[in-house]
């Protein structure tokens, strides 16, 4: 095949992918009904609900899966505030709990502003609060979301899609030693070979969806059936940047903890040992100041029961503080 011919079906695939791209940011209404299944829902209602007749927030909202158990123990009386960024989730949400009446009530935001939040919702002591920080299986399932690697979309992995940062944005722009430093953060120990391979790629035009970077991925790291895909460090790398889900929450933790009444209980689901060393970490210090009391000494996972019927529990880890 000619140069010029290998150029033409170069630019043929491009012009491909970014049909396919624009076509998935447009399609969102006629996607299907995506479901999400909450881990650790038995575990985290009965750790978090002192109060049956209190008032609780779920500050990661999603599909509605845990205020639906909250609401499923607690009495007529309480109420469930529900928090989630994404506000196509936060309407899918709302839908869900229209039959709970005034005793559930959605808002759309970042809870990393949770303080900002209660106050405007004149809630100046809750009784719990639970952060889920699992991305839901919409955002996984969905191809225009581009979160993951199995799907074809474009490189996005916006929780919130106003959110100016996107995976495009730092795969294509940031330098070498960003990307570099921020695979590496994440435990991949081919980051160096990862971000090289990626700056000079995108030399030659650039990369545009999550399949040209998987398969960029698997060119320098090859595949040969591991339990974990290859490029997996890189794709959690890219959505924990774009989302600031660090930032986010250790600023969560520390502006919910005012707002938590004396006997109030705060509950943190993890999916990776990065998250779960901050809530870690931040509760020790929370109950060494001696204003808080660890509920679970060790975090609470799922049953093996749990990890076969839902594969994406396996990594969760819940824990627990109660405020004194």
């Amino acid at each position: 095949m000619t140069g010029t011919a290998l150029k033409t079906l170069s630019n043929s695939r491009r012009a491909a992918r970014t049909a396919l791209c624009r076509a998935a940011r447009g399609n969102g209404a006629m996607d299907q009904n995506y479901t999400h299944q909450p881990v650790l829902l038995e575990e985290a209602a009965a750790l978090l609900v002192t109060d049956r007749s209190g008032t609780y927030v779920d500050a990661t909202l999603g599909l509605a899966g845990h205020t639906i158990k909250l609401l499923s123990v607690l009495d007529e009386k309480a109420k469930v505030l529900g928090v989630d960024w994404d506000p196509e989730m936060a309407a899918l949400a709302a839908g869900k709990l229209e039959p709970y009446g005034a005793r559930a009530k959605v808002v759309q935001g970042n809870f990393a502003n949770i303080d900002e939040i209660l106050r405007r919702e004149n809630l100046p002591a809750v009784t719990g609060i639970l952060f889920d920080l699992g991305i839901s299986s919409l955002h996984f399932d969905k191809p225009s979301r581009g979160f993951s690697l199995k799907h074809e979309g474009p490189l996005d992995m916006r929780i919130n899609p106003a959110n100016p940062l996107t995976a495009f944005s730092i795969i294509n722009h940031w330098p070498y030693e960003q990307i570099e430093h921020l695979i590496r953060i994440v435990g991949e120990r081919n980051s160096n070979r990862i971000a090289r391979a990626v700056v000079d790629k995108r030399a030659a035009g650039p990369l545009e969806t999550t399949a040209e970077l998987r398969d960029l991925i698997e060119r320098v790291i090859p595949f040969r059936g591991e339990k974990i895909h290859p490029a997996t460090k890189t794709f959690l790398a890219l959505r924990v940047a774009v989302n600031y889900e660090f930032d986010n929450l250790t600023r969560g933790i520390q502006k919910a903890m005012p707002f938590l009444a004396s006997g109030g209980r705060m509950g943190i689901i993890t999916f990776h040992s990065l998250e779960d060393r901050i809530v870690k970490e931040t509760f020790k210090i929370m109950a060494d100041i001696g204003e808080w009391k660890m509920v679970t000494r060790k975090p609470v996972v799922p049953s093996e029961t749990e990890v076969l019927l839902n594969k994406r529990a396996r990594s969760a880890k819940l824990r627990v503080i109660e405020k004194a």
